[in-house]
C-alpha cells in the first residue's frame, strides 16, 4: 500500500491551500444574491449591523393584493437592491410589495423563518458589512467584504476541526471541502458555519479514551459548538447526542454512572438555549409563509372547501396528530424515492444559484469517487468504535434527518399535501460529522491517513481549485 505524508499539519495546509482560495474566488465571482437564500441572510446581517438582533412582525402587502403579517427586519434599501439578482416574480410565487420607508429611510423586508434565527452566526458577515461602510465603500463592495468575512470564519472553524481531530481527518476534510460547503461559506448563508461547527464538535470528541488533562476543555468546546448550531437550526439539537460518547475507559459502575450523568447534563446544557429561543421566537416573531390561495391537500380531514392563503404549521401539526403514522410515512416516502435521493446527493455535493445551477457532471462523479472509494479501499486500519455507539449515533443521525424533513412539512409545505416540499442536500451535511465520529477507526489518524485512498478528497479539492471557479464563471443569470 502506497503511503503518503499526513497528520494535522498536512490536512490543515491542504485545506488552506486548496479550499480557502475557492472560497475567495466564489465570494468575488458569484453575483450577490445568487447563493441559496443569500438575500434573506444578508438582510439579517445588515439588520444586526444596525442593532436589530432578531426579526419582528409587520403587516406586508403582496402581489395579489392581500395583506399578511410577516417576520422580517428593517434595512437600508441598498442592501435589498444589491441582492436582487432576479425579478421578484422570477419563481412565479407570491412576492411582497415594497412598503414605505421609516424615518431613517429603512424598508421592511420579510424573511419568515430566517427572521427568527438568533444573531450569533451573522456576526462575521455583519462585521464585514460594517467595515465596508466605515471605509465608505459601495453596497456591492460591502457585500463582497461580508462574504469574505463569513468565509474566513468558516475556514478558521474548519482548520480547528482538522487540527483537533484525533481520527477521521480525511472524512472531515471531505465534508468541509465539498463545493456546496465552500459556496455557502462564500456567502451570507449561515449553513457553512453550522457545518463547520458540527465538524468541530465531532472532532473535539474523537480522542480515545476520552479522559486526561485535555478532556474538560474539549467537552466544553463541543458543548459550545452544539449549542450554537442548535440555536441556529433547532432540528439539529439532536446532534447533542455526540456528547454522550465516548466515555472514559473506567469500567467501575459507579464511576461510569457519574460520567454518564455529567454527559447527560452536558447534552441538556447544549440544547437548553435552543429550546428557550425556539419557544420565544415562535411566540413573538415567527409567521407563516404567504401563498396564493389554494385548497387543502388530500390529507386534510376537516370540512371543505378548505382554502388557505399561507402555510400553517398548526394545521399541519393537527394532521400529524390525527394520523400519527404520517410521522413515519411522509419522511419515509421522501427518502425512499430515488429522484429525491439523487437531488439530495447532488445538493450535498453542490448546486449553485437558486438551486438551479448544477455543476458539471464530471465534478459530481469526481466527488462520488472521492467519497466512496476511501470507504471501500482503505481497508482495516484499526478497530471501529463499539457497535452500540455506532448504532446509537447512526440512529440519532437518521432521527435528526427525519426531524428536518418533518420541519419542512410543517413550515414550508402547503396544508394537507401528501408530499414534503423543501428538503435540500445541504441540510444533510451537518449530520455527516456525527457519522464520522461513529465510524472513524480508532487507530491514529496519521497511520490511516497515509493510505492513498484517504487522500482522494484532497485530489478532488485540488481539481476544484480551478474547476469550481470556472463553473461559477460559466453560470449566468437568465434574463
Amino acid at each position: 500500500m502506497i503511503r503518503l505524508p499526513a497528520g494535522p499539519k498536512f490536512w490543515c495546509l491542504a485545506y488552506l491551500c486548496l479550499c480557502a482560495p475557492v472560497c475567495i474566488a466564489l465570494a468575488l465571482i458569484v453575483p450577490p444574491g445568487e447563493v441559496a437564500d443569500e438575500a434573506a441572510h444578508l438582510a439579517r446581517a445588515a439588520a444586526l449591523m444596525n442593532g436589530e438582533f432578531v426579526g419582528h412582525r409587520e403587516s406586508v402587502r403582496y402581489s395579489d393584493g392581500s395583506t399578511h403579517v410577516a417576520a422580517g427586519v428593517r434595512i437600508d434599501p441598498a442592501w435589498d437592491e444589491v441582492t436582487r439578482s432576479r425579478p421578484k416574480d422570477f419563481t412565479g410565487g407570491l412576492y411582497p410589495l415594497e412598503g414605505e420607508p421609516d424615518a431613517r429611510g429603512r424598508i421592511f423586508v420579510p424573511l419568515y423563518t430566517v427572521g427568527t434565527y438568533p444573531p450569533f452566526l451573522y456576526v462575521p458577515a455583519a462585521a464585514g458589512l460594517a467595515a465596508g461602510r466605515v471605509a465608505g465603500l459601495s453596497p456591492e463592495a460591502c457585500v463582497y467584504l461580508g462574504r469574505l468575512a463569513n468565509a474566513t470564519a468558516t475556514v478558521i472553524l474548519a482548520l480547528g476541526a482538522l487540527a483537533l481531530a484525533r481520527r477521521g481527518r480525511p472524512a472531515f476534510f471531505a465534508v468541509l471541502a465539498l463545493p456546496m460547503t465552500l459556496s455557502l461559506a462564500a456567502s451570507f448563508n449561515q449553513d457553512a458555519l453550522i457545518i463547520a461547527l458540527a465538524a468541530l464538535a465531532a472532532a473535539l470528541l474523537t480522542p480515545r479514551p476520552f479522559d486526561g488533562p485535555g478532556a474538560g476543555p474539549r467537552l466544553s468546546g463541543a458543548i459550545l459548538c452544539i449549542a450554537l448550531l442548535a440555536l441556529a437550526k433547532p432540528p439539529y439539537a439532536a446532534l447533542a447526542a455526540m456528547l454522550l460518547v465516548p466515555v472514559s475507559g473506567d469500567s467501575r459502575s459507579r464511576q461510569m454512572g457519574r460520567q454518564m450523568g455529567r454527559r447527560l447534563a452536558a447534552a441538556a446544557l447544549a440544547v437548553l438555549p435552543a429550546a428557550i429561543w425556539t419557544v420565544a421566537a415562535t411566540a413573538t416573531v415567527a409567521t407563516p409563509v404567504p401563498r396564493y390561495r389554494y385548497e387543502a391537500g388530500p390529507l386534510w380531514s376537516g370540512p371543505r372547501p378548505a382554502p388557505f392563503t399561507t402555510t400553517d404549521p398548526k394545521a399541519q401539526g393537527q394532521i400529524l396528530l390525527e394520523k400519527p403514522l404520517l410521522l413515519l410515512t411522509l419522511p419515509g416516502h421522501f427518502l425512499g424515492t430515488i429522484k429525491h435521493l439523487i437531488v439530495l446527493a447532488k445538493g450535498a455535493i453542490g448546486i449553485f444559484g437558486w438551486l438551479d445551477r448544477p455543476l458539471p457532471g464530471l465534478l459530481y462523479l469526481l466527488w462520488v469517487v472521492a467519497l466512496v472509494v476511501p470507504l471501500v479501499l482503505t481497508g482495516r486500519t484499526g478497530p471501529l468504535p463499539p457497535w452500540p455507539e455506532r448504532l446509537f449515533l447512526s440512529a440519532v443521525a437518521l432521527a435528526c434527518l427525519w426531524l428536518v424533513i418533518l420541519s419542512q412539512y410543517a413550515t414550508w409545505t402547503n396544508v394537507g399535501e401528501d408530499r414534503v416540499d423543501g428538503p435540500q442536500g445541504r441540510y444533510v451535511l451537518p449530520l455527516v460529522p456525527m457519522l464520522i465520529l461513529a465510524f472513524a477507526r480508532l487507530r491514529s489518524v496519521p497511520e490511516a491517513g497515509r493510505r492513498w485512498p484517504a487522500l482522494l478528497p484532497v485530489v478532488a479539492a485540488a481539481i476544484d481549485l480551478a474547476a469550481v471557479p470556472l463553473a461559477a464563471l460559466a453560470m449566468t443569470v437568465p434574463a
